[in-house]
């Protein structure tokens, strides 16, 4: 097997669908856990604090 255009015919699988509980197109069909909330893997909800950087970097005046 070749690693160019020929490898590209076998990538028609589906790996993320809609997650039911954060609603976004995250959810592994394979591993069965979300990668936007973290639903399958645990009960709480997946969040970092590199997500909001914007709360951080107020302009003070």
């Amino acid at each position: 097997m070749t690693k160019g255009t020929p490898s590209m015919g076998h990538k028609n699988r589906i790996t993320h669908i809609r997650c039911r509980r954060c609603g976004r197109v995250a959810y592994r069909t394979d591993k069965k856990y979300c990668a936007a909330c973290g639903y399958g893997k645990t009960a709480k909800i997946r969040s970092y604090n590199w997500q909001t950087h914007n709360v951080h970097r107020q302009r003070v005046r």
